[in-house]
């Protein structure tokens, strides 16, 4: 694997934007963007940069197979088919199309998934299954349900905003997404003592209203910083239900 695509795999493993890893290392998305494409190399300073930033072992650039066998057939294809969601916004990726991106051959993709439904639902499980057991855990000692979303689920939901926000605007799989989401945190809640007494009409409202916040934050082209949407959720949520704005625009 030559530099550039060390450094490609490094962001998209991380979840990184190009202009986010540029952030990082101070330098212009530009130059991380002819990195990756090989038309440009960092300097040595900037690799032991990367290196120190990112806590890897220090011979990362330099040895060949350290970094492929890290990373399952099987996590190489939902790279890929991330990778083709981010190509098109319309168009749902095609086996073909993900081996072209991963330089895999078809059957190698067709062990693991036998058809692009398949991998749909596998590639939203994998997304969701490092929030949901965060979440069961903070469930587990009833701490209240608002200071998790807010406290714990929002900074993970921030760290996959890349793939959250393909999530939410790909007309092929969104509505798949917010089903999933709805029935695995509506089995999670359920078990809290916030919601013991209610009913499931209260337990339905509170979801949805979660699910609302949510898209519409990583659904934007640019989503706010993590701070900033903690900040207005709580404001939100501390603030009487006739004042919010949109209840007070002239009809």
């Amino acid at each position: 694997m030559n530099l550039g695509k060390k450094i490609k795999f490094l962001r998209t493993s991380k979840n990184l934007t190009q202009k986010e890893l540029a952030k990082s290392l101070f330098v212009s998305y530009q130059l991380v963007s002819k990195w990756e494409r090989n038309v440009s190399s960092p300097t040595a300073e900037t690799l032991l940069d990367i290196v120190n930033v990112y806590h890897l072992p220090l011979d990362f650039f330099i040895n060949d197979t350290d970094i492929e066998p890290r990373m399952s057939e099987k996590e190489k294809i939902f790279v890929g088919f991330t990778e083709c969601m981010l190509q098109s916004e319309n168009d749902c990726p095609t086996v073909k199309s993900i081996a072209s991106i991963t330089n895999m051959t078809e059957n190698t993709i067709k062990k693991y998934f036998n058809n692009i439904n398949e991998l749909i639902y596998a590639y939203i499980v994998h997304i969701d299954k490092n929030i949901k057991l965060e979440v069961e855990q903070k469930v587990v000692i009833n701490k209240n349900i608002l200071t998790i979303f807010i406290e714990n689920m929002a900074p993970l939901l921030y760290h996959h905003r890349l793939e959250l926000k393909i999530l939410y605007t790909r007309p092929y799989i969104k509505n798949i997404w917010i089903n999933f989401l709805r029935s695995k945190y509506k089995n999670i809640l359920s078990n809290h003592t916030d919601f013991s007494g209610c009913s499931g009409l209260e337990l339905e409202y509170s979801i949805e209203v979660l699910t609302f916040f949510i898209s519409t934050w990583l659904r934007q082209p640019n989503p706010e910083t993590l701070d900033d949407f903690q900040v207005r959720i709580k404001k939100l949520t501390s603030t009487n239900i006739n004042q919010w704005p949109i209840f007070n625009q002239s009809l």
